[in-house]
């Protein structure tokens, strides 16, 4: 079984995963603030990384991710949660420098014409999370029949709530 390493874990860590949070706190194996890089942590070590609700609070998301790529092992798993940006909860926390649609993750994807850096991850999938409200259910049946024209045309009306994207570290 592979090192899983939890970003910003806090106190609800991945079980049996190594966890970096800028907050001390228990289950925190190493207190760092993410936006100082390079982290303290060996290249290519861990064979999955779990990062939920923590790329929309740092400076620089490519940065992140590139020290993602540093420290992951070739082929290594990168799952990711952050709010879907037509979603309030992208817009009413202050702390939130960025906000996330379904293509955001394409550009660290070598498939992708515009892919920015040389640390390439791969992505496997995109979905978005909807509540369970009429509203919710017109929302999740718009985004089954067409992902794109909901996104361009109706996520404003028929919001989101959280995107999620699973990305492969290519070596």
């Amino acid at each position: 079984m592979s090192e899983v390493l939890d970003i910003g874990c806090g106190r609800a860590k991945t079980p049996g995963a190594f966890g970096i949070d800028i907050v001390a706190a228990p289950g925190v194996d190493l207190v760092h603030d993410l936006n100082r890089i390079p982290w303290p942590l060996e290249e290519n070590r861990f064979g999955e990384v779990v990062c939920s609700h923590v790329l929309e609070h740092v400076a620089d998301v490519a940065a992140v991710l590139n020290e993602i790529h540093r420290v992951s092992r070739p082929g290594a798993r990168v799952q990711v949660v952050t709010s879907h940006f037509s979603s309030l909860n992208s817009w009413e926390d202050p702390g939130h420098l960025h906000h996330f649609s379904r293509r955001s993750f394409t550009f660290f994807d070598p498939a992708n014409k515009h892919c920015c850096g040389g640390r390439h991850l791969k992505v496997i999938s995109v979905g978005v999370s909807f509540g369970g409200g009429l509203f919710d259910q017109a929302a999740r049946f718009a985004h089954w029949c067409s992902p794109d024209f909901w996104e361009k045309q109706l996520c404003f009306i028929l919001r989101g709530r959280n995107l999620f994207a699973e990305l492969e570290v290519q070596k």
